[in-house]
């Protein structure tokens, strides 16, 4: 499998609203303890989405718990937690508005709460994979497709107001099963506009970074700076100037992330939650409830900073008709192979004495892994006609 070098990172998702609830903890420290000794409990039960209507109904249980790839049989790994983080740009523009919201940065937190580690993959908002139509009256999928980009799925829920994330949460998790080999339940979201990003920079007193490359209207390769206001935006969402273009974005994304995360540590929780906590009510939303952020920071407690591995996937950029625009467009098209190595380490753990499978049970194994993938993916939106 092609990794990029493990290096420092973490989503400030996940971060901030770990801190924010850090008053909330202290003050309620023996559920905090009790949870933190046995996170896992705080997922045991399915719950309804935060935006969505009480029939979609999330499964956090694994249907399938084997599965036999090119002849070598897996065993799905237990107690491992899966959040889709989403940055979503509204900056009210007239091209925006026209456009509609969608998520313009896209990460998958993965928390195996047994080994105490945990993982980010960055996930290309152009990468190429289907997507469905949504009813945003009803939340219920359509069964419209279209062959297009995976940022699209947010705006064809109807945004942050309608099923936008359920129906990102479906399109990943389509992606990341590998046409249904696989069995990974992308079970809760969290999502945060990008053009609040620089209040929450502002309120922790400004971040520090070092620069990779010369940086427009920033500054120059080697100089550490202090992002704040304007140059927030400016540092995170400019591509088109920059050495390996969508790859040096989402790695100045991580770099943000690493920045918030330790002027976090520097400050305390008590002092960061204070200062945060107003900034994150109205640009935050999610679907975890306070035992499962607590679950989630038993973890982290567990895992320095220099211990979060991040993810991402070889670059292959081509044009390519987007069926849902109507025109050819510039796609990330992953590689099959390496995306199902990934999921394969991050998700499974490969079973001794795994031996090939018979002469045409690789498509029936392949058909049954989809029927029951598709089983839980019902429960989170449900089906109707187009």
């Amino acid at each position: 499998m092609n990794h990029h070098k493990a290096i420092k990172g973490l989503t400030v998702l996940l971060i901030v609203l770990i801190v924010a609830a850090g008053v909330v903890l202290y003050t309620l420290y023996g559920t905090y303890k009790a949870i933190k000794d046995n996170p896992m409990a705080a997922f045991a039960t399915p719950q309804a989405s935060a935006v969505a209507s009480d029939d979609l109904k999330f499964d956090n249980n694994a249907n399938v718990e084997t599965v036999t790839i090119d002849g070598k049989t897996y065993q799905k790994k237990q107690n491992v937690v899966t959040v889709l983080m989403l940055g979503i740009d509204s900056d009210g523009s007239a091209a925006k508005n026209a456009q509609g919201e969608r998520s313009d940065m896209m990460m998958l937190c993965t928390v195996d709460m047994d080994a105490n580690t945990i993982e980010l993959t960055s996930l290309p908002r152009d990468t190429r994979t289907t997507v469905h139509d949504v009813d945003t009256k009803t939340g219920k999928i359509k069964d419209k497709t279209w062959v297009t980009k995976l940022n699209h799925a947010y705006n064809r829920g109807g945004g942050q107001d309608k099923y936008g994330a359920e129906n990102a949460m479906r399109a990943t998790e389509d992606l990341i099963e590998c046409d249904g080999q696989l069995s990974i339940p992308v079970s809760y979201f969290v999502s945060i506009d990008l053009e609040h990003l620089s209040d929450l920079a502002d309120a922790l007193g400004g971040v520090e970074v070092t620069l990779d490359q010369d940086y427009p209207d920033i500054g120059s390769k080697g100089d550490t700076i202090t992002l704040e206001g304007n140059n927030v935006r400016l540092y995170l969402q400019n591509r088109k100037q920059m050495d390996d273009g969508e790859m040096s974005r989402q790695k100045h994304e991580q770099d943000f992330m690493m920045a918030i995360a330790k002027k976090i540590k520097k400050l305390g929780a008590v002092e960061s939650a204070s200062r945060l906590f107003t900034q994150l009510q109205d640009v935050v939303k999610m679907d975890l409830n306070l035992d499962q952020i607590v679950g989630m920071a038993g973890v982290l407690d567990k895992v320095s900073l220099d211990e979060i591995k991040r993810n991402s996937f070889t670059e292959n950029y081509k044009m390519m008709n987007d069926e849902l625009m109507g025109q050819d467009l510039d796609f990330f098209v992953m590689d099959e192979d390496e995306l199902m190595d990934m999921m394969l380490e991050m998700y499974y753990t490969p079973v001794d004495g795994g031996s090939a499978r018979a002469a045409g049970q690789d498509d029936a194994d392949a058909s049954a892994s989809a029927k029951a993938s598709a089983a839980s993916k019902g429960s989170k939106l449900n089906s109707s006609d187009d």
